[in-house]
């Protein structure tokens, strides 16, 4: 006699406490992202929002940063008489130029506290918005698993059948349900039950079971194969005493087969309920992914050997702030759980998730970023130092600051990615009109006062 039940749990995925909170800012990030049909389309609003509230310091440091260097323009030949006059006395030098920058009410200052301030509230709202990934993904994976676990639940509703029992926590076939009593009698095999009221089955004909177990397929029943654990007797088939001891009794025996035929046959009901769970997980993953344009998922790299889905539960990297150190969330799902509910998203396991295209966009808007804004403060680099090593050092911040947006691009999610290229396309256009504006009214003005200085000369 065995008790069958215990074989036949289907394990259900666990539900999270999501650990990740949401400040007002973060919230609003949320409500952006999710109000609009596509997250990818979310992001670039939001960067566009971030950069209008920046935008008056903005205004601000880059009409300084102009003004600046025109008045550094405007000083050009002073400034190069210095140089030439003090290239040996570095320190000489700084003391002339800064007093001809007091003469002139020239200021780097003015430029660079905007920026300061830009840059700090840069840091609060993207660590938000890098902890809303976190979050997001979550979901995303606790989605598929309320999926799974209410397709397990309502099997019976969806399929019309009466095969999935709840004990606890816990889902269980029915065996009455699997096989009926009639199919039970017709193999020989009666049904009692335990003193916990479980399901009790015993072999009583050893024949009779054997030819049913032969006629449920001709090549031999999975977990009772013939020609090995049953074999001919002449028009019989009888079990092989081989691969059991000679003390086996004909009730053991019986019990060993009984287990194996049924076990295997709920096992088969199992794998229907699981399938069924299993697509109603890739049904929602599929439904709530958030794509745009080339980039399959949003939230992993936009490159070509990561995936959509990734292989394991522990490539998420789900990490919680701590101060400044980000430490592990402490969400963990097992291998074998992972493994089931992604079982029908083989093909998001394996295609590309992007092709580089971010990564490149990154790095070439940003060279030519810096190539406008090195522009705008051509005069302040060429004639700040005595020895022209701030031009040096620009050119070599040129390169410096594109490789690092593309370090970033490789590291952080392709929703990162679009951030950082929209930001820099905004700022760059932005910092273009600033100066088409800043050089004519500068224009107007130097028109202005070569008039007033003509008028006075002439009176």
């Amino acid at each position: 006699m065995f008790n069958l039940l215990s074989s036949t749990v289907i394990e259900t995925m666990p539900v999270f406490d999501n650990p990740y909170t949401l400040n007002f800012i973060g919230k609003f990030i949320q409500w952006l992202l999710e109000s609009l049909p596509n997250m990818g389309l979310g992001i670039i609003v939001f960067t566009i929002v971030l950069k209008l509230i920046t935008l008056p310091l903005d205004i601000y440091s880059r009409v300084s940063m102009k003004k600046n260097n025109i008045k550094m323009e405007r000083m050009r030949p002073q400034l190069e008489k210095l140089q030439r006059q003090y290239a040996n006395n570095k320190e000489m030098y700084n003391m002339k130029i800064q007093a001809l920058y007091k003469k002139e009410g020239y200021s780097a200052l003015s430029s660079c506290l905007p920026t300061l301030v830009t840059l700090f509230v840069f840091i609060i709202v993207i660590n938000q918005f890098s902890n809303y990934s976190n979050y997001a993904n979550l979901q995303l994976i606790q989605g598929m698993a309320d999926s799974y676990n209410n397709a397990v639940e309502t099997y019976d509703e969806v399929n019309s059948t009466d095969v999935v029992v709840k004990i606890g926590n816990e889902y269980y076939i029915n065996q009455s349900s699997v096989y009926s009593d009639e199919q039970l009698t017709a193999a020989g095999v009666s049904k009692t039950q335990d003193e916990n009221g479980h399901a009790v089955y015993i072999t009583e004909d050893i024949n009779k079971f054997a030819a049913y177990v032969k006629s449920l397929n001709d090549n031999g029943y999975e977990g009772v194969k013939v020609g090995t654990d049953i074999v001919s007797d002449g028009e019989n088939y009888v079990f092989s005493r081989e691969n059991f001891s000679e003390e086996a009794t004909d009730e053991y025996v019986n019990s060993v087969i009984t287990n194996k035929v049924f076990d295997d046959g709920c096992s088969a009901i199992i794998e229907t309920v699981k399938q069924s769970a299993r697509e109603a997980a890739a049904q929602s993953y599929r439904e709530n992914v958030p794509s745009f344009l080339w980039v399959k998922n949003i939230w992993v790299e936009d490159l070509f050997w990561k995936h959509p889905v990734k292989n394991s539960f522990s490539e998420y990297r789900f990490t919680v702030r701590e101060g400044c150190k980000a430490v592990d969330a402490g969400i963990n799902m097992e291998d074998s759980s992972y493994a089931e509910l992604t079982k029908n998203l083989t093909a998001e396991k394996e295609m590309p998730n992007g092709y580089l295209i971010l990564v490149i966009l990154s790095i070439g808007v940003m060279i030519l970023s810096t190539i406008i804004t090195n522009k705008t403060q051509k005069a302040q680099m060429e004639l700040q130092t005595a020895d022209g090593t701030a031009a040096q050092t620009s050119k070599m911040m040129m390169w410096m600051m594109p490789v690092m947006f593309g370090i970033f691009a490789f590291i952080y999610t392709a929703s990162f990615s679009i951030y950082m290229v929209i930001s820099s396309v905004v700022s760059m256009v932005s910092t273009i009109l600033i100066n088409a504006i800043v050089e004519k009214q500068f224009a107007k003005k130097l028109e202005a006062e070569s008039r007033d200085k003509r008028f006075r000369k002439n009176k």
